[in-house]
């Protein structure tokens, strides 16, 4: 009879456990920690910029084909111009990481300094000393992110900074998308829960300058415990009609930094469409530090 009651008791505590153990997996769950994470994340990020080497390239000799939401850029990338293979360009520039008050949405500035090593012409205040000049000077930041736009290959964009992602995963665009939960994986030793996103809404959240919707999709890894984000995925491709061959695609990767306190991007890569076909980059950031509305940034 002893023996039966500690059965029981073992099995109670097993199943408890089990319950206990599923519970931070629900999908709901998953979110709603995701949710918290981020709003309390851009009130950490913002402020903050960081120094960034970004490599870009386009081939126009091979054969493009279309590519798989998994399939982003993981070869080196080379840091030079050619004219046999196509076009590479090292840009070495400033970029700085905000989200507008009152819910407005997720900004990044990228203030090119040196394009294949060569300082730019005309170079001006940085990005962080426009922020800091004037509590915030979103005009003549935007200005100097829209000019440093010029030096990117393939066709005009300003979404390729580490914060776009973060735009689309909001919570207060949770509405607009479908969610669904995967297989868990590792990121980094780091156990995480797989979330694939796909907008169900209309009018999209991108389109082109033409008009024409651009739908996103895409995967999260998050850690189950807390919502951290270790890495989106974001794809946007044409709600319908003939596109391009391959969806432009992003893929940024976070890690925690230690001075900071915070996940910090640690690096993007992006597939993005280009007058010849397909164009790849990677782009890698170093040295994050505080800029505040004083006459400094602050270490880190």
């Amino acid at each position: 009879m002893r023996r039966t009651a500690v059965v029981l008791l073992v099995t109670a505590f097993v199943v408890h456990a089990a319950v206990d153990a599923q519970s931070p997996h629900t999908l709901e769950q998953l979110l709603d920690r995701m949710g918290s994470y981020l709003l309390e994340y851009e009130t950490r990020l913002s402020s903050v910029v960081a120094d960034e080497s970004f490599q870009q390239k386009v081939d126009n000799e091979r054969q493009l084909s279309s590519v798989d939401a998994g399939d982003l850029l993981q070869e080196s990338v080379g840091t030079s111009r050619t004219s046999q293979r196509g076009e590479r360009v090292t840009l070495e520039s400033e970029v700085a990481f905000m989200r507008l008050p009152g819910g407005a949405q997720w900004l990044g500035f990228r203030d090119v300094r040196k394009v294949n090593a060569k300082p730019v012409s005309t170079p001006g205040a940085t990005i962080s000393e426009v922020l800091k000049s004037s509590a915030g000077d979103v005009t003549k930041a935007q200005a100097i992110a829209d000019a440093s736009a010029r030096y990117n290959l393939g066709l005009p964009r300003t979404v390729n900074v580490p914060t776009a992602p973060l735009e689309i995963i909001h919570p207060a665009r949770r509405h607009a998308f479908k969610y669904e939960r995967l297989d868990d994986e590792r990121v980094r030793g780091t156990s995480t829960s797989v979330l694939r996103f796909t907008e169900l809404q209309r009018p999209t959240i991108m389109r082109e300058p033409t008009g024409r919707e651009l739908v996103s999709s895409g995967r999260i890894w998050i850690e189950p415990g807390s919502g951290t984000v270790w890495r989106v995925e974001w794809i946007y491709r044409a709600d319908r009609g003939a596109g391009a061959t391959f969806p432009p695609q992003m893929r940024v990767d976070f890690t925690p930094h230690a001075e900071l306190g915070i996940m910090v991007p640690m690096m993007m890569t992006e597939v993005f469409s280009a007058p010849a076909g397909r164009g790849e980059g990677r782009a890698t950031y170093t040295n994050f530090r505080r800029f505040g509305t004083s006459a400094r940034i602050v270490p880190q």
